[in-house]
């Protein structure tokens, strides 16, 4: 009786063996396939950038006379380079335009679109358009979510929060592509800037040389 037990309890021990062998195999399976899913979807490249806001492009001397065909003031107290300052007719958005050293006049290499009541400093700087808001030629503005965001511009971008915030950034920094290699420029990025999920700020464009 004692050798039937103890028989019987070495075969349960190996079918649980068995059974634990199996089950670990199944998720080391399992995990290795959900790392595949993950790295083939991380591989996406960024290859959706905008050069536009409403109708004053990068790199684009000529793009201004469409947007605003008079003259126009650039202030070197607002940011790291100098800018021209807009407002939309309502005077609830802000665009800066920089242009770097080296830049020809009226031909900007980043653009910066927020709300002015977020920098009141810009108020008596800005010159009023006869736009609505401002938009980019995929159609981002502010307000938007990051699940619109992400629908235009894809999953391949990077993600800091600070605080109450998050930033989301897609850089292209590969000087052949095909997308900025005519500009023959630094990195090419988009900054998004949200809180509580809403986008308060863009800035997309060229990095500073």
């Amino acid at each position: 009786m004692v050798e039937v037990e103890r028989k019987y309890q070495m075969l349960m021990n190996s079918l649980l063996l068995l059974f634990f062998l199996f089950f670990s195999c199944h998720q080391s399976e399992k995990k290795i396939q959900e790392k595949i899913e993950n790295e083939t979807f991380n591989t996406e490249k960024f290859s959706k950038p905008d050069f536009k806001i409403n109708q004053l492009q990068l790199r684009e001397e000529s793009s201004v006379n469409n947007f605003y065909p008079q003259n126009i003031r650039l202030l070197d107290n607002l940011r790291y380079s100098p800018v021209i300052a807009f407002t939309d007719k309502e005077k609830k958005e802000y665009l800066l335009a920089y242009q770097y050293e080296g830049d020809v006049k009226n031909s900007f290499s980043c653009f910066e679109v927020g709300y002015l009541k977020d920098d009141p400093k810009l108020e008596k700087d800005v010159t009023e358009t006869k736009y609505d808001n401002f938009n980019t030629e995929s159609g981002l503005k502010l307000g938007m979510t990051l699940e619109e965001i992400t629908n235009l511009k894809g999953s391949d971008y990077k993600v800091e929060k600070k605080s109450d915030e998050e930033i989301i950034k897609y850089i292209i920094d590969n000087p052949d592509d095909p997308k900025i290699k005519q500009y023959e420029m630094p990195p090419y990025f988009m900054e998004f800037y949200l809180k509580d999920n809403k986008l308060y700020k863009i800035l997309f464009g060229f990095e500073y040389p």
